[in-house]
């Protein structure tokens, strides 16, 4: 290894030297060279196409053992921005990179390597995660020789790599969010909590981007937000900061979603195309990963102890709840409502709750099939089926839309509860939409849902029917207060 090592530095050093009077068939000789002190004797050379021909990208295919496939782009120096820089900023991605591996998964391949003989970046096709990543062939020798040795791939060495801890991935999250709410705040001269609203609207739109649910529009929501991407990188992107308004606007005006909703100082300070255009260009840079609930959920896993431990908590069982909902019926069902304390119970406790009470819905769906139309002749017609079907309760019709408006409740203490339920809400009836491959014209208000806390509060006192001498003790404290 050690003179592979060597040998690696000289070849990328004699690249730079001689680089105004290289040529494209020198680029390949050079990366084939590369490619070779690693092992790899016999690299199948592919055509360029699309951003790896607009780099004039040298792309080589490495197959190891049948079964462990990567893809590797040598680039013109110029091409990558500094690794080191990159992730400092939070970021999983350079504009290139993001091209390059977004092209690299059109194809069925496990790792994505991109160098230009100097910064290197290696990605997981997969999951878009940035594996390692050397700003000089001195790292690159210390990071990923050991790994992409031709010996050591076959052995599995790829697999090997240690993945960053979810809570690691959750704090660049948190910190670049954090850095764009400042900017925001600063530039653009608005509350915190206005702009944060806008990094929350960007979070919802990428998890969109996995959730194929909006009936209207399908995939177009991810096509036209990075058409709006492309402008913001491009020469001239004047005019995105209004385009990414209009965006959000059509996702209240089409979709409904209460996070949309009009908000005009936030819309002045977007209109600042010097704040939005670098925000959208660093916004695509973020890998997929980031976007799931788990890690939205652990970003905010910071600050006051309360509220971290809020993160944290896990349901408990709740023998009254699950009582009172095990004896609700075909007649009660529309009445039934649970309705839980954020302050007690943590932003867990939504996940867990919402889908008891859709759950509900679903075995009480079950049990009016069964009991209606079981006895009923095969050549059942229209009208009389939908004589028996209006007798269907409510709640059985569109389950989780239901429990939004009337059978579900979460009460917030403060204005950064109510940011931190808001989002996680919006994300899981998202999810809960894309597991039932239910597409939607519009989603569930959230407005009787989200409840400001009153001054007293009995968790009991909202979820079931007290026996007397709870509703005694209660007004005692009533009396003392």
């Amino acid at each position: 290894m050690r003179d592979a090592s060597v040998e690696i530095s000289r070849l990328c050093e004699s690249w730079w030297g001689r680089l105004a009077d290289s040529t494209k068939l020198e680029q390949h000789r050079y990366a084939e060279e590369l490619l070779r002190l690693m092992g790899w004797d016999q690299p199948i050379p592919f055509s360029a196409k699309g951003a790896a021909a607009a780099m004039s990208a040298a792309p080589y295919l490495l197959r190891a053992g049948g079964q462990t496939a990567v893809v590797t782009f040598f680039v013109m120096p110029g091409t990558l921005e500094p690794p080191a820089a990159v992730v400092e900023r939070g970021l999983d991605f350079c504009g290139a990179t993001r091209a390059l591996v977004h092209e690299a998964r059109t194809v069925n391949v496990n790792y994505v390597l991109i160098s230009d003989l100097y910064r290197s970046y290696l990605y997981d096709a997969r999951t878009d995660e940035l594996l390692l990543f050397a700003d000089d062939p001195k790292t690159f020798n210390r990071e990923f020789l050991p790994v992409l040795k031709k010996a050591n791939v076959e052995r599995g060495s790829l697999e090997e790599i240690r993945r960053q801890p979810r809570s690691m991935v959750a704090r660049q999250l948190r910190e670049w969010c954090q850095h764009w709410i400042d900017h925001l705040a600063v530039r653009g001269r608005i509350p915190e909590e206005k702009a944060s609203l806008a990094l929350d609207r960007l979070i919802v739109i990428r998890f969109l981007f996995d959730h194929d649910i909006l009936r209207r529009t399908k995939w177009r929501l991810q096509q036209r937000f990075m058409e709006l991407v492309d402008k913001a990188a491009g020469p001239s992107p004047e005019g995105c900061g209004r385009a990414l308004v209009n965006l959000f606007h059509d996702m209240w005006f089409d979709w409904q979603i209460d996070l949309f909703e009009a908000a005009p100082e936030l819309d002045q300070a977007l209109f600042n195309d010097t704040i939005t255009a670098p925000l959208l260009r660093e916004c695509a840079l973020l890998s997929d990963g980031k976007f799931t609930i788990a890690t939205i959920l652990e970003s905010f896993n910071y600050g006051d102890p309360a509220e971290k431990m809020r993160v944290r908590m896990v349901p408990d069982e709740n023998e009254d709840r699950e009582a009172y909902l095990r004896k609700q019926t075909l007649d009660t069902v529309d009445s039934a409502r649970i309705e839980l304390d954020l302050m007690e119970e943590g932003y867990r406790s939504i996940f867990y709750w919402l889908d008891k009470v859709v759950e509900l819905y679903e075995r009480l769906d079950v049990d009016f099939d069964s009991k209606t139309y079981v006895r009923q002749p095969d050549d059942l017609d229209l009208f009389s089926w939908s004589e028996l079907n209006a007798n269907r309760p409510d709640a059985c019709a569109d389950k989780i839309a239901y429990a939004c408006e009337r059978g579900f409740g979460v009460y917030y203490n403060d204005p950064h509860q109510y940011r931190v339920a808001r989002l996680l809400l919006t994300l899981h009836l998202i999810s809960k939409y894309a597991q039932t491959r239910q597409a939607v014209d519009t989603l569930p208000h959230l407005k009787t849902v989200l409840l400001k806390r009153p001054t007293v509060l009995s968790t009991e006192r909202v979820m079931i029917p007290r026996r007397p001498e709870e509703a005694m003790e209660e007004m005692d404290i009533y009396r003392e207060i």
